[in-house]
């Protein structure tokens, strides 16, 4: 269950904006991201609410910050080669390649995934490292009361 909850949380964080989100004023249309990704979740270390929710202070959340922006330029390109590979090996398969070019994409992307794998968890790691023992098991209850607790992909 630990290993879903993190694979959720780093979901959350890698389609979370950079950027404080803030809703467009009267007249004003929602601009697309420059980087594209999808709007997600606020930041849990900067959002007020869950701020408080969780108890989360000043020295806190910039230290989380701080994780988070260090570690997400890099997920987010090893996810795009990820995802780029996979559309690559998609289309040999359909072309039939021969076998041993599809095997050495093969290790190429599964290289990739280990290497996201390996960031991701070393940055929950490192947030985690950030929060009280208290704060993680709050952390841990507001993702599964707002995600549910057997969730499963």
């Amino acid at each position: 269950m630990a290993r879903h909850f993190a694979w959720a949380l780093t979901a959350l964080l890698l389609v979370a904006p950079a950027a404080a989100q803030q809703p467009p004023q009267q007249g004003q249309q929602a601009s697309k991201p420059a980087d594209d990704h999808r709007q997600g979740p606020p930041k849990w270390w900067i959002d007020p609410k869950l701020r408080a929710e969780l108890g989360i202070t000043d020295p806190q959340s910039a230290a989380v910050e701080a994780v988070w922006s260090k570690a997400i330029p890099k997920m987010r390109d090893l996810r795009q080669q990820v995802d780029d590979l996979d559309n690559t090996i998609s289309q040999m398969v359909r072309d039939a390649v021969d076998e041993p070019t599809l095997i050495a994409k093969l290790d190429r992307v599964e290289s990739l995934r280990g290497e996201l794998n390996k960031s991701r968890t070393l940055m929950l790691y490192r947030m985690n490292r950030v929060l009280t023992p208290d704060q993680r098991v709050k952390l841990r209850a507001m993702w599964e009361r707002d995600h549910g607790s057997d969730r499963r992909r």
